[in-house]
């Protein structure tokens, strides 16, 4: 995905998914994207114009609970699967950098991942991840770097399990005014660690020939580990997409096996 992400080191300093504002990296790809469907779903919260990410900037930016602060999570790790690499952190995963579509001094992500600690007062996870996915794919595909997102549909609603731990999935398709359009998606789950924290797996993925398959969300969520049970040896995995089913935007982005 996803558009847009603020580069790790930026990540590391605001603790913020912004998938997207960052420095200009040169001569980067200008890719553009199919196209998205119209939204029956209620509107998406208002742009936090003082919230890191709220400028640009397309991954698992912006919090919950409105601070705009995000506390990477510790102790999990994602899989890094074919095509993919990991951050400074193993809680963060990332894929096609590229320039951004709404300004030459941001680099933006065709694909991100990374997991966050819920906001304080969370109860279910389902209640988690759908309060938070309209403030991720707020934050992730900005007004600054996609031109805003000008519709929005609800694909997947389902529960599942990460690392062990019942979850609750909700993906969203969106439609940007500066192609590419996206798929972003937020995944809430208890601490493996048998500590009752809430996570948040957020991902984003842009719609495009040389993003990955909608189907790397499932493994990336699927490959999801505590630390101290070896989550870090799956650099590189066998089941990584390849991508060549990514770009084409076609069907609602669910999961393969998996009813929506």
């Amino acid at each position: 995905m996803v558009g847009a992400a603020v580069l790790a080191a930026a990540l590391l300093v605001s603790a913020v998914l912004t998938f997207g504002s960052g420095p200009q990296t040169g001569t980067l790809p200008d890719d553009e994207a199919g196209g998205g469907a119209p939204s029956s779903e209620p509107p998406l919260p208002e742009e936090d114009p003082d919230a890191p990410g709220g400028s640009g900037g397309s991954g698992s930016g912006g919090s919950g609970g409105g601070s705009g602060q995000d506390v990477p999570a510790t102790g999990v790790r994602l899989p890094v699967l074919d095509g993919w690499q990991r951050e400074a952190f193993g809680a963060m995963v990332t894929t096609g950098e590229y320039r951004c579509p709404g300004g030459t001094s941001q680099s933006c992500l065709r694909g991100s991942a990374m997991i966050v600690v819920a906001p304080a007062g969370t109860v279910s996870a389902e209640d988690t991840a759908k309060n938070d996915i309209g403030r991720f794919a707020r934050t992730a595909y900005s007004k600054g770097t996609y031109g805003g997102i000008t519709s929005h549909r609800a694909v997947v609603s389902e529960r599942t399990t990460v690392a062990g731990q019942e979850a609750y999935r909700v993906r969203w398709k969106i439609v940007n005014r500066t192609k590419p359009d996206a798929y972003v998606e937020s995944v809430a789950f208890r601490h493996p660690d048998g500590s009752g924290e809430m996570l948040l797996l957020r991902s984003g993925f842009d719609i495009a020939e040389s993003a990955p398959p909608v189907s790397d969300m499932d493994k990336l969520a699927d490959g999801v580990k505590k630390e101290s049970d070896g989550g870090g040896s799956g650099d590189g995995g066998s089941d990584g997409g390849d991508g060549s089913d990514g770009g084409s935007g076609d069907g609602d982005g669910g999961s393969p096996g998996k009813s929506v």
